[in-house]
């Protein structure tokens, strides 16, 4: 497993691992009733203005979701490194090439010509591996910055639920900070 795959599961991991809040509450408020309002009314008040917010902003916190689904991230198997990339494949064409030389009768000009074929594909090999590790790479940073996307979308929605829900709370007579 890469480092950037691992990264990446271990930031899926972290966000999936996010409280929600109650539903009806508003997290982080503290809500006054300063015109001696009852438990039971400031209950129902609350209840009232999480509906009338969560209409107003489109955003409700007991269910915060925003945009679509995140993009599919690839789960190909993990390529391995090529060991040795050209000069592997230079060794191995080269023997190949001294017996079909050997055939022919120029076991030398057989190893010389597979030592190059080899050496080409080895190269290539290594090519592919280091491209398809750049994927991988650019795969991690555009699912990092698609959930720093989303974290920024529910903490507007978030913010703009908060400050609908104080001017309900308000209106009704509460002090809300």
């Amino acid at each position: 497993m890469t480092r950037w795959r691992k990264r990446f599961l271990a930031l899926l991991s972290a966000t999936m691992l996010l409280p929600l809040p109650a539903p009806g509450a508003a997290q982080g408020l503290y809500v006054y009733p300063a015109r001696g309002q009852s438990p039971q009314q400031e209950e129902s008040d609350k209840g009232q203005c999480y509906g009338w917010a969560v209409q107003q902003t489109g955003f409700n916190p007991a269910d915060p979701q925003v945009g679509g689904p995140p993009p599919p991230p690839s789960y190909s198997p993990q390529p391995q490194a090529p060991q040795g990339g050209m000069f592997r494949g230079a060794m191995g064409g080269a023997a190949l090439g001294a017996v079909g030389g050997a055939i022919g009768g120029d076991a030398g000009k057989g190893a010389a010509i597979g030592a190059g074929v080899g050496g080409m594909f080895g190269m290539m090999r290594r090519r592919r591996y280091m491209e398809e590790e750049q994927q991988m790479q650019q795969q991690w940073q555009q699912q990092q910055g698609y959930m720093a996307q989303q974290q920024n979308a529910l903490a507007q929605g978030r913010s703009s639920y908060d400050r609908a829900f104080t001017a309900c709370m308000t209106a009704r007579g509460y002090t809300v900070n």
